[in-house]
């Protein structure tokens, strides 16, 4: 059996810092809850603070989580979120990244899995 992930590049505004949504997975093998995540990265040489940013699901029952107070993306740093619950329905979704100024900073594309046996 061949897993796919959705991996989706954000759209970033010049306004705001140097921080997209590098990757996501919505179907992971198994139960979802617990197991879907998203990992956020910043490409630039600078220290982000994404403390009291927010990412939502876009489909379905919109979930909305916020990032903790005071949390710094170091240059070239990755951040996994992985919840204790399903969060990202497996058709038509999609993840919107906003900084602490409910501003979108990054968006990824709607997305659809489709799995693939071999």
């Amino acid at each position: 059996m061949l897993l796919f992930t959705g991996i989706a590049l954000a759209t970033t505004s010049s306004a705001s810092p140097h921080v997209i949504i590098y990757a996501f997975d919505q179907n992971p093998a198994g139960s979802d809850e617990g197991n879907e995540w998203a990992t956020f990265h910043n490409p630039s040489n600078e220290s982000v603070d994404i403390g009291n940013w927010t990412f939502e699901s876009t489909h379905g029952t919109t979930a909305i989580d916020w990032i903790a107070e005071g949390t710094i993306l170091y240059p070239g740093a990755y951040c996994t979120y992985t919840p204790h619950y399903g969060w990202l329905d497996n058709s038509e979704e999609a993840i919107i990244l906003r900084d602490a100024k409910g501003e979108e900073v990054g968006k990824t594309i709607q997305y659809t899995f489709i799995a693939t046996f071999s």
